[in-house]
């Protein structure tokens, strides 16, 4: 064989053994199947009735004197509203900031509890430990890390609507005592951090409290221990009750209370 046929059958070869190198995770990559549960952040995204909503506005969008495409814009809002995450600073004095959370703590096992019958029975209806007990009786003890999620089912068609979600469509101190939605209850939230080596708990409602809570107790042990909360999170009907891993985006604000967050999970 000349010198340039071998020196063509050997680059071939080559070639042919990247492609299939990197065509492999590719395929592999390929199977992996994601839910997103963010809701898109926007003029109707729900926040706090007390709290700045969430505020955009154009600053350009258009071709520059010079020819060229320009856009972007700017915002601004409340730290807890939409899809989002609570530091432990939220409710305690010597909790973490977003900024001080490690990587690793925004990712964990899933273990979606639902609730959805009892919450649409009942809007102020409370995640109880016997609700715990259930799901562990069904699927095995909690994992390490866990994020448990309450799924209340409220989210699931009726954001963004104030008024099926919040239980009013008022801003401001006068809507505070019209609150009515689901949440975790304080007992249950103490048996998780006494008795569960969690990372947190979330909900796909506005607050890990009922909405009716006035001490927003499940807020300050959970915080206290220098756990994590997510809040406003959806698409709960779309992962299994276990098996699923939870990931967690946040904007990484040095000293934040709270952040917007990218929520999304990784199906078995």
């Amino acid at each position: 064989m000349k010198g340039n046929n071998r020196a063509l059958v050997l680059i071939a070869a080559t070639a042919a053994v990247l492609f299939l190198a990197a065509a492999a995770p590719l395929t592999a990559a390929s199977k992996e199947q994601f839910v997103d549960m963010t809701f898109p952040f926007s003029e109707d995204s729900i926040y706090w009735p007390t709290d700045k909503p969430f505020t955009p506005k154009t600053v350009f969008k258009g071709f520059s004197d010079a020819g060229w495409w320009y856009a972007s814009n700017e915002y601004a809002a409340s730290e807890h509203g939409g899809t989002h995450a609570d530091a432990p600073v939220h409710f305690s004095e010597k909790g973490r900031t977003i900024g001080q959370i490690p990587l690793r703590e925004w990712i964990g096992p899933a273990v979606r509890i639902n609730v959805t019958k009892k919450c649409s029975a009942n809007r102020d209806y409370l995640l109880s430990v016997d609700d715990i007990r259930a799901w562990e009786k069904a699927h095995g003890r909690i994992p390490k890390g866990a994020w448990v999620i309450m799924h209340s089912g409220l989210d699931d068609k009726s954001y963004p609507n104030k008024k099926e979600v919040l239980g009013t469509e008022k801003t401001g101190k006068e809507a505070i005592a019209e609150l009515h939605f689901p949440g975790f209850s304080p007992e249950a939230a103490e048996f998780l951090l006494d008795n569960r080596n969690i990372t947190g708990i979330a909900v796909d409602t506005p607050s890990i409290d009922p909405g009716m809570s006035k001490d927003f107790k499940v807020h300050q042990v959970l915080c206290k221990a220098q756990k994590l909360a997510l809040e406003n999170i959806a698409n709960l009907d779309k992962i299994p009750e276990s098996g699923a891993t939870l990931f967690v985006i946040p904007m990484l604000i040095q000293n934040g209370t709270g952040s917007p967050a990218r929520v999304f999970a990784k199906l078995p």
